[in-house]
Order: C-alpha cells, then structure tokens, then sequence
C-alpha cells in the first residue's frame, strides 16, 4: 500500500522557511537582473551571449521561483532532476508545436542542466544540505 507520509518523508519536504524564500528571491532577481543586462547589453559580446546565457539562466530562474511560491522546499535533486527534464522537454520539443519559428537545439539542453548544476551549487551554500533519497 501506497503510504504518502512515508513518500514525503523521502522527499524531505520540509516547510519553505522566510530565510530560504528570500534567498531564492534575491537569486530570482539576480538572475533576472543578468537576463535584462544579456538583452540589452552582453548579447554582442560573444555567440554563448547570444544564443546561450539566457538559456543557461532559465533553470535557475524557475527553480528559485518555484521556491518561493511552493510551500515547500525544493532541494531533494532527483525532484530538481525532473524539474529540469520537464521544463526541457516543454521548452524545446513542445515549443516546436506552440510557437512559430521555434527551433530544436540540443546544446540548449546542455544549458539547462548547467543552470540546474549552478542552482544546486547556490542551493548548498545557502542550505548546506541538499536531500539526495530516492
């Protein structure tokens, strides 16, 4: 029999505290602050500018999102793993049916799961614990 407190208990979702949200609110508007410097000013610097930074910010904009609206704190990786395969498959392979002119690049999924790697890189030092149960 399924035993959901046990599956939470896995999961280790622990109750999103004030301290956590406001690091991940002030990840989010870093982060958000480096899109809008990308757009208007480094996209000329290089072709990983143009084409990649924005990318590579993408994850880590969505997972300190979702850690500040969730009641719940998102550290456990194999959740931030499927977080991250969801989003990619939403972003370029959906995307194609949704949006015109919508492209498939294999290297933007290379990006996402570097932004994942540098959220859970932030994540260890703002929480130094980063759950790891399956």
């Amino acid at each position: 029999m399924f035993d959901l407190a046990n599956w939470f208990k896995r999961f280790s979702f622990e109750r999103n505290d004030k301290r956590f949200r406001a690091y991940n609110l002030l990840i989010l508007v870093l982060t958000l602050s480096l899109y809008l410097l990308n757009n208007h000013f480094m996209h000329e610097i290089n072709w990983f500018f143009m084409f990649y930074f924005n990318d590579f910010l993408a994850i880590v904009v969505l997972l300190s999102f979702l850690n500040i609206v969730y009641p719940f704190k998102l550290t456990n990786i194999w959740l931030i793993i499927l977080v991250t395969l969801l989003a990619s498959f939403v972003w370029e392979y959906i995307a194609l049916f949704i949006k015109k002119g919508a492209i498939f690049d294999p290297m933007d999924i290379v990006c996402y799961f570097g932004s994942m790697v540098i959220y859970l890189i932030i994540l260890h030092f703002i929480g130094g614990k980063i759950n790891t149960s399956i």
